[in-house]
């Protein structure tokens, strides 16, 4: 069996409509060099060759507003630029502009610990809110985004969808 590491996938379709597809990073085993447990290929910029590196990261804390009602349309956008976000607290409603489905493509929870491949770069865009979090209470959102060029197609074409 392979494991992997999730991964929720957001895209513009053709018709220009955000999707939220559930992925994963696929992961090996590994030992030796004090590495244990599963790994996944490491992602460098092609274009270097000695691993120096081109990360772009960034840390970002939105605080929980004192009036939740009408958060998410508001923020309507798309994604910026091709990126990983990390969750590190928080707990957030994410949905695609422009469609009635709710279904699973159309809409997701994002929690602390989940990784969102942002890449609905055009079209439609997506919207935001908080919701609250299985405790019952909301918590400021606070992330880390992780910029990802063009040199970096072969992470997502290595994605693999969710069993």
């Amino acid at each position: 069996m392979t494991e992997g590491i999730p991964v929720v996938r957001m895209y513009t379709d053709d018709s220009g409509h955000t999707r939220f597809a559930k992925m994963q990073i696929p992961v090996k085993s590994k030992t030796g060099l004090g590495s244990v447990g599963l790994f996944s290929s490491l992602f460098v910029n092609e274009n270097i060759y000695d691993n120096t590196g081109d990360l772009k990261t960034q840390f970002a804390l939105t605080p929980v507003p004192e009036n939740l009602k009408g958060e998410g349309p508001k923020l309507a956008h798309t994604a910026p630029r091709r990126q990983l976000v990390l969750t590190l607290s928080g707990c957030l409603e994410f949905k695609s502009c422009d469609v009635t489905e709710e279904d699973a493509e159309h809409k997701v929870t994002i929690r602390r610990g989940d990784i969102l491949l942002a890449e609905d770069l055009e079209g439609a865009g997506h919207v935001w809110k908080f919701i609250e979090s299985s405790d019952g209470n909301f918590y400021p959102w606070i992330r880390c985004y992780i910029h990802l060029g063009e040199e970096y197609d072969h992470f997502v074409s290595q994605l693999v969808p969710k069993s």
